[in-house]
């Protein structure tokens, strides 16, 4: 196995500073704004605990993809500790954790320990935007992770030799992957061609590997055979390929290098210093590849794959920030660290990534930028003061944005039930109701909040103070008799008495 030197002691100084600084990043993310539970999150959260009442589900609510595997792991966690915004990172941070130990096996197969070590490192504490993802309960990233990375892991295992139980858990991680999310394809696909292509008799194995393949996948078959094949009917693609590629180039490759701030998109530390490193970057690609390293050929080989997945998908669009890069960021980490060693290069390189994080993180902080928004407006991080003052008033039901509703019914244990409220609303029978409201409505990810709220008498509407939905809705509220409370940093109107 090929070996690299970085000088007595600088790489495992470096890995144990990295591992502590991404450690740290985390923790102090959690205890920041950063870290306030979103819709999304909120979301997750209350199908682990749906779950755990027996009401499973394969899909995140409402749509027909985003595999529930996390939510099967963080249901023992909301059994034995309760429902909180802690318990539900719990699953992802983990996850993550062990998505760097494979990248590491992964490393140390291609190009050695200080390499493997290195790449690691970078993975776990590089870039600001997935150091903070991976603190978000996003559902199936931290999941696809880890059977993508796999996967490619038993690849180059039976790349050397055959192995029933590789081939069992090769096609395991793959049905695994597939059923969390289309993009394990960006981890999957090459890992398959090179070891089709490096090892023809690999074949031999697809008799253990593709009823693994289907064990593992088989909720996504038993979904789609009873909705249609829903999965398969892809969403409408918002841009043009040409759009696509433009955001790859542009924005999304320089924030997954920590070179761009999610969100905002400013530079780091500005354009003058980040644009010529990271054209620097792209450059030291066209050299590995020129050069051909044999030793290299699975992490370059998914490196060209996935700008063409990353075309064809029609979800690609979004230019933010980098989350349909999350599968590909181990493969960066790679290349990064193949490049970094061996000698006191390797020093520089840990440092700045490592300095560009921690400065990435200190400025989404400063600037709100991973803070849900609603309407407009950062909605504020603490919910509980507004779940207090709730109960207090004598709400029990309401409508308010997707970015509120979710987390006043996770925050309150569906003690409050809340609606997404949106599109046009009609004034009937002396409340404000969404148009097309009944009994069966079925608006928003959980159709039943929206049944339960549109049957309410006194269904309340809470909105983030300073927003721009409340202004057109303020007068037909008032009209109506509504009467409004102002109450840490929400305007809540109270439906009419009867």
């Amino acid at each position: 196995m090929p070996r690299a030197r970085a000088g007595v002691g600088v790489v495992p100084a470096l890995v144990a500073g990295a591992v502590a600084v991404g450690i740290a990043e985390r923790v102090w993310i959690l205890l920041s704004s950063q870290g306030a539970l979103d819709g999304d999150e909120a979301v997750w959260g209350l199908m682990a605990r749906h779950f755990l009442h027996g009401e499973p589900s394969t899909f995140f609510w409402g749509q027909a993809y985003g595999g529930t595997q996390e939510v099967v792991l963080t249901v023992p966690l909301i059994w034995l500790f309760g429902s909180s915004v802690v318990v539900l990172k719990v699953v992802p941070i983990v996850l993550w954790a062990v998505a760097a130990g494979l990248v590491w096996r992964i490393g140390r197969r291609i190009f050695g320990d200080a390499r493997a070590e290195i790449a690691a490192a970078l993975f776990w504490a590089w870039p600001t935007f997935f150091v903070w993802k991976s603190t978000k309960a996003h559902g199936f990233y931290g999941a696809a992770l880890v059977c993508g990375l796999g996967a490619f892991l038993l690849a180059l295992r039976l790349r050397e030799r055959d192995s029933r139980l590789d081939f069992l858990l090769f096609g395991l991680a793959l049905g695994l992957g597939w059923w969390a999310t289309p993009q394990i394809a960006i981890l999957a696909l090459p890992a398959v061609a090179w070891l089709v292509w490096r090892r023809p008799r690999a074949l031999r194995g697809v008799w253990l590997a593709a009823p693994a393949f289907m064990l593992g996948s088989l909720p996504w078959w038993l979904y789609n055979a009873q909705h249609g094949w829903a999965s398969l009917h892809l969403g409408r693609d918002e841009s043009s390929k040409v759009g696509h590629l433009h955001n790859l180039v542009s924005t999304n490759l320089p924030t997954a290098l920590g070179l761009r701030l999610p969100y905002s998109l400013a530079w780091l530390p500005d354009v003058a210093v980040a644009a010529p490193v990271y054209a620097a970057c792209l450059l030291g690609f066209v050299y590995l590849l020129a050069r051909r390293r044999s030793r290299l050929e699975p992490v370059l080989l998914a490196a060209i794959v996935f700008p063409v997945l990353y075309l064809v998908s029609p979800y690609t669009w979004l230019g933010s920030e980098p989350r349909y890069l999350t599968l590909i960021s181990p493969i960066l980490a790679l290349l990064v660290a193949y490049a970094a060693v061996p000698g006191w290069r390797a020093v520089a390189v840990v440092v700045a990534a490592v300095a560009l994080s921690v400065a990435g993180a200190t400025i989404m902080e400063r600037d709100e930028l991973g803070a849900a928004h609603a309407d407009g407006v950062v909605v504020p991080s603490d919910l509980h003061p507004l779940v207090r003052a709730l109960e207090a008033l004598g709400v029990r039901h309401l409508y308010a944005n997707y970015w509120v509703a979710y987390p006043i019914d996770y925050e309150s244990g569906e003690r409050i039930v809340a609606a997404k409220i949106g599109g046009e609303v009609v004034a009937r029978d002396g409340r404000l109701l969404p148009a097309g409201s009944s009994d069966r409505g079925s608006e928003g990810r959980y159709p039943k909040y929206n049944r339960v709220v549109n049957r309410s008498r006194d269904a309340a509407y809470v909105f983030v103070a300073g927003g721009t939905a409340e202004p057109s809705l303020r007068p037909r509220l008032l009209r109506l008799g509504y009467r409004l409370v102002r109450t840490n940093g929400f305007d809540v109107y109270l439906a009419p008495a009867r």
